[in-house]
């Protein structure tokens, strides 16, 4: 399949990643929680955890069938992309790499939720849905939706009893406080939203196993995945050229994060660390095509993500 041109490329590797990802695994993890209930287990792990260990060996055991897969699809040989496991230099700067990523992605999640959070703030005090005073037959202050919290609003009345004037004055400390709380509790929700879909049975195994093999079950998950997206879809897609090329992969391994989360609030913080790890790994394999640094700075990317 070498002499198909690029946009055949791409329609094969986006119909491989869409059938494997959402369709493949999700059919994969309900067969595992149906294993966690017939299979004998130790009572010490409870139908939840033994479903979320099965769920990560799965994943990882078929991520590394769908590399092979791949890799009679594509011809790409792996072998010139393994040098570096025994350069602690490329380890030490794989590290570096996914600590780095950690901070901006949780640099953006973080506007993120408060740029949401302040658009919602922005609605609920629109005119719509504010204070509205009228001054015709002496002072009326009707409202709609209630006052904004935090707002009082004084009249001064004249002889006749018309309003001569109106302000609002700014929130007090105290209503300033409750938004500060409040705002801190939507982003602990938040957080929690986060931690759900697929991210479940990361969270869950390393609760009940032991951290070695934590470990080594996300290092061959993630590991996995910059094999796909980084060393197979970027060789097989290389006569498209850079921009091309990258932009497909970044999208692919964005769009991947989406499935199996239960809604776009979850599902913003794997998103996030896609665009931000897709396109530096992305950038940093099309120049120098190795993925040993790459595969640790994304299991430190996703162990600081899930801690």
């Amino acid at each position: 399949m070498n002499d198909l041109p690029w946009p055949l490329k791409a329609l094969v590797l986006t119909v491989i990643v869409v059938l494997y990802y959402k369709y493949a695994k999700s059919a994969l993890f309900a067969l595992c929680r149906r294993a966690a209930h017939l299979l004998p287990f130790g009572r010490r792990w409870d139908a939840s955890e033994r479903g979320s260990v099965l769920e990560l060996a799965a994943a990882g055991a078929s991520h590394v069938l769908v590399v092979a897969v791949l890799v009679l699809v594509t011809g790409v040989d792996l072998t010139r992309f393994a040098a570096g496991f025994d350069r602690p230099g490329l380890i030490a700067l794989g590290a570096a790499i996914g600590v780095g990523e950690v901070a901006l992605g949780s640099l953006l999640c973080r506007v993120l939720i408060e740029g949401v959070q302040a658009a919602g703030r922005r609605r609920a005090g629109s005119p719509a849905g504010g204070a509205r005073i009228g001054t015709r037959g002496g002072a009326r202050i009707g409202t709609r939706g209630g006052m904004r919290s935090g707002t009082r609003v004084e009249v001064r009345s004249g002889a006749r009893g018309d309003v001569r004037g109106a302000r609002t004055t700014p929130a007090t400390a105290g209503g300033a406080a409750d938004g500060a709380v409040e705002s801190g509790e939507r982003m602990r929700q938040w957080l929690g939203l986060s931690r759900g879909g697929w991210i479940r049975h990361h969270l869950k195994t390393m609760e009940v196993v032991s951290l070695p093999l934590a470990l080594a079950l996300t290092a061959t998950q993630v590991g996995s995945e910059e094999v796909v997206f980084r060393g197979l879809l970027l060789s097989w897609l290389r006569e498209a050229g850079p921009f091309l090329a990258i932009g497909i992969s970044c999208l692919l391994f964005t769009v991947m994060q989406v499935f199996l989360m239960s809604s776009w609030r979850a599902a913003m913080f794997p998103v996030v660390g896609a665009v931000v790890m897709g396109v530096t790994h992305s950038v940093l394999f099309w120049h120098y095509p190795v993925l040993i640094p790459l595969m640790v700075a994304h299991v430190v990317f996703f162990l600081f993500a899930v801690a």
